[in-house]
Parts: structure tokens; C-alpha cells; sequence
């Protein structure tokens, strides 16, 4: 389950709280009682895998061509 920051538009007292994603209580401020709004900020994300740098995508076009040379001198 998730994490959910939320701010008191009363006090400014910000917290978090677990809950579902389906979801949605009426959250009101652990200090004075008053309603809240939910937060938004940033989200860590880990990539894993190949493909995800410039480096892993492009294949440079002279080492296939010299490799395919390569093997046409040994066949010769």
C-alpha cells in the first residue's frame, strides 16, 4: 500500500498516510482537526535491464561493418 503526503490548509502541518489506492477517506490533520490536501511529490524510480542509457540503444555502424570485413578476410 502506498504512502500519502497530505497538508492541512488550516495549519500547515504536513504528514503522511497509508491507505489503499481504491481508496479515498476524508483525512483531516493530526494537530487541529481541520481538512487536508494531498501532496504531490517526487516518486524514486530504479531501471534496471539494458536499453535504458543512449549507449545501450545505438549500435555503431563501423564496428558491424569492420567485423563483417574481418570474417570475409578469414574465409578468403
Amino acid at each position: 500500500m502506498p504512502l500519502y503526503k497530505h497538508k492541512c490548509k488550516n495549519c500547515g502541518y504536513e504528514f503522511t498516510v497509508l491507505h489503499s489506492m481504491n481508496e479515498t477517506p476524508e483525512v483531516k490533520c493530526e494537530l487541529c482537526g481541520s481538512e487536508t490536501e494531498k501532496m504531490i511529490s517526487n516518486v524514486g524510480i530504479s531501471f534496471k535491464g539494458e536499453g535504458f542509457y543512449i549507449t545501450d540503444s545505438r549500435k555503431s555502424k563501423s564496428k558491424s561493418s569492420s567485423s563483417s570485413k574481418e570474417s570475409d578476410q578469414i574465409a578468403s
